[in-house]
């Protein structure tokens, strides 16, 4: 993405470590130059002369001296703005050119290009935060750090509007250097309408160097598909022939877009440089625009009927609390219309006119019984008619052929009674029918899409008794979603033939027996509190309670990894007796059920790495725990005792026992360092000795921390203050070679609430006066839960990322919202030293790690540590791909940011 800050940051790597280099070079606009006639020997003569100090110097072959001259040397390069890789090949400069120790660091808008060159670390420049968007606005527009109290409120308008984007920061920040109030209200109005042409044109450099279908992807993306389902656009773009598999590959590489919980996401100064793409030159004519996506401008097309064949796509969403009503002959001009969503709008008339070249009709609240007979749909690839007054697809024996058709949604269409005929939808994929809860017939039909149909979902479909028996001829289908059906008593054995068969979820169903089959991986039966029930005493005279010894089995799931039974009111008789031997087995989910004594051996699970038990009212005891567990629940457990012993579970990093009331012992925690997040909140009978030796020690640098009953901080923590900040100098051991590797905090705390979530992210500052530098992090889970008692939280923070050093003088706060107190705060520094062995060379060293005081007598805190001093056991070397930012960049740099090591 442009303007992201990626040159910035090259340029302060260059200028803080270009000293340690025999030569340097830095070759900004790598890209530009390359295209241009004498580029290529403009970038070779300028590395030449820079690394070898040869100003005007002239080379009879550059190619070959590019190639030949740098191989003995130490050299730090920086290519910035490469467009191609073929760029980097025509100049000659090759990773084998340069002597052992150079480093390259390349900037690029394109991850693809980083990967085909082979570089080792690839790091993406984060946006900046609220904070550090303001004082750069403040920086450029008042030569201050922080704005005048007269510009607060438009200062924190603008940086909103910026979305952390630095460039947009700068540039607007330059241009209202010196005006008044009004000029900024004013700047701020013709933003919402005209985005700034500087910040504009750097943006659409990666546009422009899109092919021709990622254009129209961009452009249908920044118009209609922003926050909607990556693949449902998937399918709408691939019905427009775009391409979608390769063009949304190519956006992400290039920022344009990204996808968050497979949700498309756009930065807003992306979107709205793709909709200035479409307004081109027409500005106030939008009957000429490809896409109109404005209520405004769109009511006044089909109002005024002034519809062109230039339009592709228009989006109508009326007020909710009233109705558009609209003709159809507005839209019969619109004769290149592929995409049409509408919302709270009815169309009278007659549709003989209505655009026959629709891709994707998406139509809220679709007012009709039928779809008219004269609406031909022939080229849709996607209906999506949720919340449609629908009581059938079509009237009787007035249906068309949709072949074309790939996605149907008539969601919460709560008058349909009856599916489509499915034979007039051969090439249906997904089907898309949840809360449509008169519906009671799915058509036998079905079974003609026995090699088309992948998805089926009748989610809360409360009338529906049965499923037709060829539903299970759909050789086809992976995912079948039929939750909360709660009619639905069968399965037939059948479903055990569908051979693509990966996801069943039938939470809340009546159905009395676990399906087999062998291709499942994913099983969820949630609530489906008959499963107990032999369907031999169905018309038996005995007592219901006569079934209660007949456990549900578990045969034929060789290879599920997931398996949910909570709720389900299995008693001790009841757990399936195989439970324990599903061999691919890796989450298991038992909560809300009632057993007392878990005799399962979840040891023989070799796979099984989340186990859920919360809010198991009546257990007291377990048997056993699997080795490979890396997330254990059982919050809400009030009579819990005890845990299986913990120590085997050597890759553990997550632990909740929230609300164990009676828990007396968690044998082995005490020895696990690994642990990234412990929730034991409440658990008063674990002894205080006890709970230290759990805290003593630990220093996980992950997302969450210790959260556990006490009033007061460990004596042997180094740094205290009764207050919610604590501010020291970091000392300076004379006796060792040490580094700073991070620090460890403590914070008890209370609340007038009780069993309660907070509703605020927790934040932990770090200012380090000396460096003027100040961090902001969201150190522990999303909220914390708040109590009356006493409870402590322990948190552990890298010093990678704070570049703490000796001497600096920091203060450190903590902020868990308005309605927790926080009582004190405690901090110990921890350190690692390089321990000579006399009889190894000087490279044979080993680290150790240490807690450091005020007095700096080192107390050292674990004999088996790492070279980080301790890093989670499980934890593997972090991702290829990063986000970084300037301060975090330095560190980064001997991490090989952006770097190929040579």
């Amino acid at each position: 993405m442009g303007g992201i800050g990626k040159t910035t940051l090259a340029k302060a790597a260059y200028n803080e470590f270009s000293q340690r280099f025999e030569g340097t070079s830095f070759l900004e606009n790598f890209g530009e130059y390359s295209t241009k006639p004498e580029g290529k020997v403009h970038l070779q003569r300028k590395l030449l002369s820079d690394i070898l100090k040869t100003h005007g110097k002239v080379f009879n072959n550059m190619d070959h001296e590019v190639r030949q001259r740098f191989r003995n040397k130490k050299v730090f390069v920086v290519l910035d703005d490469v467009k191609d890789i073929n760029q980097i090949y025509s100049t000659s400069i090759n990773l084998a050119s340069f002597g052992p120790g150079s480093r390259i660091i390349i900037t690029c808008r394109n991850t693809h290009l980083l990967e085909q060159l082979g570089v080792e670390d690839i790091n993406s420049p984060e946006e900046l935060d609220g904070d550090e968007s303001l004082k750069l606005l403040s920086w450029h527009a008042f030569r201050r750090s922080e704005p005048p109290a007269a510009f607060a409120q438009l200062s924190d308008k603008l940086v909103k509007y910026c979305q952390g984007l630095p460039l947009a920061v700068e540039v607007l920040g330059a241009f209202l250097f010196k005006r008044n109030t009004s000029e900024w209200r004013s700047t701020l109005e013709l933003l919402k309408q005209t985005p700034n042409a500087d910040i504009q044109a750097k943006l659409q450099i990666s546009f422009d160097a899109l092919d021709p279908e990622q254009k129209e992807i961009f452009l249908d993306i920044s118009c209609f598909f922003i926050g909607m389902d990556k693949h449902y656009v998937g399918y709408i773009l691939d019905g427009c022939d775009l391409y979608p598999d390769i063009g949304l590959t190519v956006l992400k590489e290039r920022y344009l877009i990204t996808d968050r919980d497979n949700r498309l996401v756009m930065h807003d100064l992306l979107r709205d440089m793709g909709r200035n793409i479409v307004r081109g030159t027409y500005w106030n004519s939008w009957e000429k625009w490809s896409r109109l996506w404005d209520r405004a401008h769109v009511i006044d097309v089909l109002a005024n009927n002034s519809g062109t064949s230039a339009i592709e796509g228009l989006s109508l969403k009326a007020e909710v609390t009233g109705v558009e009503n609209l003709e159809v002959k507005a839209f019969s001009n619109l004769r290149k219309l592929r995409l049409l969503q509408l919302s709270h709008v009815q169309v009278k008339g007659n549709y003989s006119h209505f655009p026959r070249g629709l891709r994707w009709l998406c139509w809220s609240e679709f007012p009709q019984y039928f779809i008219p007979t004269e609406l031909h749909l022939g080229s849709l690839v996607v209906m999506d008619l949720q919340y449609s007054n629908l009581k059938r697809l079509w009237d009787d024996q007035k249906a068309q052929e949709l072949k074309k058709l790939k996605y149907l949604d008539l969601s919460h269409s709560v008058q349909l009674t009856e599916t489509p005929d499915f034979s007039y939808l051969p090439n249906l994929e997904t089907l898309l029918l949840i809360n449509c809860n008169r519906l009671v017939l799915v058509h036998s039909s079905i079974g003609t899409l026995e090699s088309a149909l992948v998805l089926i979902n009748l989610k809360g479909c409360t009338e529906l008794c049965d499923l037709p028996l060829e539903l299970y001829t759909l050789k086809s289908l992976e995912t079948l979603i039929i939750s909360g059906c709660s009619q639905l008593e069968i399965l037939d054995d059948a479903l055990g033939e569908l051979e693509s068969l990966t996801t069943l979820k039938a939470d809340s169903t009546a159905i009395r027996q676990i399906p087999s089959s062998k291709t499942l991986k994913e099983l969820s039966l949630d609530g489906c509190k008959e499963l107990w029930k032999d369907r031999d005493y169905t018309h038996s005279d005995e007592s219901p309670q006569a079934a209660l010894s007949v456990p549900p089995l578990l045969n034929g799931l060789s290879c599920l990894k997931t398996l949910r039974l909570g709720s389900c009111n299995l008693s001790d008789e009841l757990v399936p007796a195989n439970l324990g031997s599903l061999p691919c087995l890796e989450e298991l989910d038992l909560q809300g059920n009632s057993f007392r004594n878990l005799q399962t051996d979840f040891a023989g699970l070799l796979s099984l790495q989340i186990l859920r038990l919360d809010s198991c009212s009546q257990l007291q005891s377990m048997f056993s725990l699997p080795k490979k567990l890396r997330s254990f629940s059982a919050s809400n457990c009030s009579r819990l005792e005890r845990t299986p012993d913990l120590s085997e579970c050597s890759v553990l990093q997550s632990l909740h026992l929230t609300n164990c009331y009676n828990l007396v012992d968690t044998p082995g925690l005490d020895k696990l360092k690994t642990v990234g997040l412990i929730h034991m909140e409440m658990c008063n009978r674990i002894s205080a000795t006890y709970r230290e030796r759990i805290m003593q020690g630990w220093a996980v640098g992950a997302n969450g921390g210790i959260f556990i009953p006490g009033t007061s901080i460990p004596n042997w923590v180094s740094f205290k203050n009764e207050t919610h900040s604590i501010s020291f100098r970091v000392p300076d051991p004379e006796t060792l070679n040490h580094d700073p590797v991070g620090f460890t905090l403590w914070t008890p705390y209370v609340s007038q609430q009780d069993n309660e979530m907070s509703g605020y992210s927790p934040k932990i500052t770090v200012k380090n006066h000396t460096k003027g530098t100040v961090w902001r992090r969201n150190p522990a889970t999303d909220h914390i839960r708040m109590y009356r008692e006493k409870h402590i939280w322990q948190g552990h923070f890298s010093n990678e990322e704070f570049l703490l050093e000796t001497g600096d003088q920091v203060e450190v706060s903590v902020d868990f919202g308005d309605q927790v107190t926080i009582l004190e705060t405690g901090l110990t520094l921890a350190y690692s030293y390089r321990e000579q062995n006399p009889d190894a060379s000087d490279e044979d060293t080993s680290n150790i790690g240490y807690e450091i005081g005020p007095d700096e007598q080192l107390t050292r805190i674990g004999e088996e540590v790492d070279d980080e001093l301790i890093t989670k056991a499980s934890q593997s070397r972090p991702p290829r791909k990063r986000r970084v930012g300037l301060k975090k960049l330095m560190r980064l740099f001997c991490l090989l940011a952006f770097i190929m090591f040579l």
